[in-house]
């Protein structure tokens, strides 16, 4: 009887330890999964809200009295902005997707990696920020109170006939929302697996955070007021010039055209038919997209072991190819405008035109992971050297 209680016993304890090490194993998985949902949350919360309408924001700044009233905001509530790219909210799927694909990739080191109680407990706060903007800016006023600040710093409010200006109703409160989203998941990943971590994420939150800077560099200085940056337009505009003027159409290039404050550079286009003109800020000549193209080419030389020689090689070659991709961008959006009409052109340029050069920079990341994972430089040298001493060969034979 005492041996069959002690074989008992035996048989509970095994047990007992067997469900801890379950635990202990799957406990490990928590906080990976924890982060993903809450980098996740947010964004699913949004995109719910945008597609119901059911966003906050609004109200209108009222010049004629100088303060806010209630209004359908109908830059949020009457257009899905996960659709739209530049000054829209289909970068936080991009993000959200390469997100998701660095997790995977590193998911041994996540699932490992051990953090301390207070960290995770500051982890949890941070990562919880967003989602609770989300709900604080669509539920409990701080919508009306980011309105305000904007105004008061000077975002251009009203049009001259007293509507409602995109540039406060939707620019403002998106750039806001990509810097808080960027700055949290940010801290929020650095406090649970520290500089490992953000090494581990940082071609989606640089993406995040480059979104948001751009954003916000635009809403504060808008229609090509920051020179620095504005200079770029220029080369870029007279790049998609050449390339309209080698299709067979009669171009114009016009430099400076003046709106207020700016100096833009301008394109007049015909067919012959139909004429369309445009002129060009820095946003619309894709110069963010070559500083994103900086960050991220930067941030991925960091992760791999190329020689510093092939990695300068490399960056200049894509830099060519990005400078390149903004000027076919403004070539097509010309295009566009000049047979499709100008709703059709806008739909182009917010949508369509803003992927090409997310679509050059991680096509020519894969191209230099492809020819670096197959050695395709030393097998293209070693191809060269045969044929050459094969050329030589050849001619050493002719000559006798």
């Amino acid at each position: 009887m005492a041996l069959a209680m002690a074989n008992l016993q035996s048989i509970k304890n095994l047990e007992n330890k067997i469900d801890l090490m379950r635990w202990a194993n799957l406990r490990k998985y928590l906080l990976p999964v924890a982060l993903i949902v809450c980098v996740a949350l947010p964004i699913l919360m949004l995109c719910f809200l945008d597609y119901q309408n059911l966003e906050g924001y609004n109200y209108r700044y009222d010049s004629a009295t100088g303060g806010f009233e209630k209004w359908s905001n109908t830059y949020f509530n009457q257009n899905f902005s996960f659709d739209v790219t530049w000054k829209g909210r289909m970068f936080y799927l991009i993000f959200l997707w390469l997100f998701l694909i660095e997790a995977a990739f590193g998911w041994k080191v996540l699932v490992e990696k051990k953090a301390r109680k207070p960290f995770i407990a500051a982890f949890f706060v941070l990562a919880l920020i967003p989602t609770a903007y989300v709900l604080a800016t669509n539920f409990f006023g701080l919508d009306l109170q980011i309105l305000k600040t904007g105004q008061a710093i000077g975002i251009p409010s009203t049009t001259a006939d007293n509507t409602p200006w995109d540039f406060l109703h939707l620019f403002w409160p998106l750039s806001v929302e990509y810097i808080v989203f960027a700055v949290f998941f940010i801290a929020a990943v650095f406090m649970l697996y520290n500089l490992k971590g953000l090494k581990m994420f940082s071609i989606s939150l640089t993406l995040l955070a480059a979104m948001g800077a751009a954003y916000m560099i635009d809403t504060l200085f808008p229609f090509g007021v920051l020179r620095p940056l504005q200079e770029i337009a220029l080369p870029v505009t007279a790049t998609a010039a050449a390339l309209l003027d080698i299709s067979g159409f009669n171009v114009i290039l016009n430099y400076p055209v003046y709106s207020g404050d700016s100096l833009l550079p301008g394109l007049t286009v015909s067919d012959g038919t139909s004429t369309a003109s445009i002129t060009v800020a820095w946003a619309c000549a894709g110069v963010y997209s070559l500083l994103l193209y900086v960050l991220i080419m930067l941030v991925f030389f960091k992760k791999t072991n190329i020689t510093s020689f092939r990695k300068l090689a490399y960056f200049v070659i894509g830099l060519f190819g990005i400078f390149f991709t903004a000027a076919l961008r403004i070539y097509y959006i010309v295009l566009v405008f000049l047979y499709d009409g100008r709703d059709a052109g806008l739909t182009f340029h917010n949508t369509y035109g803003e992927l090409f050069g997310f679509a050059w920079i991680f096509t020519f990341i894969l191209t230099i992971i492809f020819v670096e994972r197959f050695s395709l430089i030393e097998k293209a040298r070693k191809i060269g050297s045969r044929l050459i001493q094969l050329n030589q060969h050849t001619q050493q034979e002719a000559d006798l």
